[in-house]
């Protein structure tokens, strides 16, 4: 297979290329790397139909995956024998000239937006890290810091450019398209490859301040009550973290708060953080930063001494329960206690508001969790092979305890974020009340599920027929 039979500008990388083969691979958990027969990095949009084309035309047809950051810890950018459509050289980043909407690439990663963003003096609904894809971020949803007082990304997008499995580039918005629109924002890779994005900007909101305040394992429960009270009176420029952890050099279970304040000059993070403070914390590296390029590499020292192996799912709660927080503690602590090789496993509850997210209807996008909600994400990590299968199985444990807490609070299930689902997740659990028109969209956008990668939606051809 050479580039000059297919017309293209991009590279094509086969395992003959060696090094440049083997760098292609690369993605930000070890586990989601498998072997593609070629790896296509496009130039230019008008690439990326004839390597589609050559797929289908195989004898059996090849299967096409989709890179965009690679921080997914799924292998759905991943193809064993297959085709990587990878779209690192797809990164551009355009402010428009009244800076009130960005043009995004759909390889770029946050710090390829943030870089141009911070010159530009704008944000943009966007990742809290650097090496995040734009489009499988944007595609899925899209929590941001900016989601209480702006919404989800995908509230944020205004229009869309879309590589369709027949081969068409097609402009989508509400306006034209407006079906693919809707399926795009929320509907993660089931659709088509997103080259291209429109967001809104608007003018920066920083400094931030960001940082860790960690507590040994015995305070927990103090720390919990410091954030039900913060529950209750905290604004739409804040959010926090509260993380299960056990940092070197001692490996004890510690419970963190990251907060992310955007300041104002009422110096409003010494108001957030005080509480915090005055239970002593061990650890305290909370600081102003200037903008969100910053903010997006406030934690790379943690991630620079993480093990590679990684496995993330999350679940949706309707609420952060302290007994159901507590629960999931003791079991994380036991787990990584008697699993030393898995003790980098982590738990994130993120706190934000979500007010601005139940505004919109959930019929409005394919996303469906428009009431209020939070998200808690179990982060293993794995210094050994041998401890891979063990890591894996108290990751979905864990995942099924908070929805089972969920069901037995509110007598309903909250479902899963796609961008934190491994694919073996229920589909109407991750699409719920927007799966019956998905599958419509599926059959007409994509009716032989050539997008055979993630959370695959069937088609649904009686629907699209009526």
């Amino acid at each position: 297979m050479e580039s000059e039979f297919l017309d293209i500008k991009g590279t094509i990388v086969t395992k003959a290329f060696g090094q440049a083969y083997t760098k292609t691979l690369h993605r930000n958990s070890s586990l989601s790397v498998l072997e593609p027969k070629y790896v296509l990095l496009p130039e230019a949009y008008t690439d990326i139909p004839p390597i589609l084309e050559y797929a289908k035309a195989q004898h059996p047809p090849l299967e096409v995956a989709v890179k965009g950051g690679g921080a997914h810890s799924s292998t759905w950018a991943s193809s064993q024998g297959g085709i990587v459509v990878d779209l690192a050289k797809l990164n551009s980043v355009r402010v428009s000239e009244d800076r009130s909407s960005v043009v995004v690439q759909g390889g770029a990663i946050w710090e390829d937006v943030y870089s141009v963003c911070q010159k530009a003096r704008i944000d943009v609904v966007g990742g809290p890290f650097w090496f995040v894809g734009v489009g499988g971020y944007l595609t899925g949803g899209g929590y941001s810091p900016f989601t209480p007082q702006r919404g989800l990304a995908i509230d944020n997008i205004l229009a869309a450019t879309v590589i369709l499995a027949d081969g068409r580039i097609v402009k989508t918005s509400a306006t034209k398209e407006p079906e693919l629109f809707w399926a795009i924002r929320g509907g993660g890779n089931q659709f088509g490859i997103v080259v291209e994005f429109v967001l809104k900007a608007f003018p920066t909101a920083g400094p931030f301040t960001v940082g860790i305040l960690a507590y040994p394992g015995s305070e927990i429960e103090n720390v919990l009550k410091v954030v039900q009270e913060w529950k209750s009176t905290y604004t739409a420029r804040e959010k926090l973290n509260i993380t299960f952890a056990r940092p070197g050099p001692h490996f004890k279970p510690t419970v963190t708060i990251l907060p992310w304040v955007s300041e104002d000059a009422s110096g409003r993070s010494s108001n957030v953080l005080a509480p915090f403070r005055e239970l002593g914390p061990v650890v305290d590296t909370c600081k102003a930063v200037p903008d969100m390029l910053a903010v997006s590499h406030s934690l790379d020292a943690l991630f620079a001494v993480a093990p590679p192996r990684l496995i993330i799912r999350g679940a949706l709660v309707a609420d952060l329960w302290t007994d159901m927080i507590l629960g999931l503690w003791t079991k994380w602590s036991a787990f990584t206690e008697e699993n030393p090789d898995a003790k980098s496993t982590t738990v994130l509850w993120e706190l934000s508001g979500a007010d601005k997210i139940a505004a919109v209807p959930t019929d409005k996008t394919a996303f469906h969790a428009r009431t209020p909600h939070y998200w808690v994400a179990i982060q293993g990590r794995s210094a050994t092979e041998e401890s891979v299968p063990v890591m894996r199985s108290f990751v979905s444990s864990a995942t099924s305890y908070v929805g089972q807490k969920n069901r037995e609070k509110t007598g309903k299930d909250a479902g899963f974020f796609i961008n934190f689902a491994q694919g073996d997740e229920p589909i109407a659990k991750v699409f719920g009340a927007n799966l019956p028109h998905l599958r419509k969209l599926k059959a007409k956008y994509d009716p032989k599920k050539f997008w055979s990668k993630g959370c695959v939606i069937d088609p649904d051809f009686h629907v699209a027929r009526n």
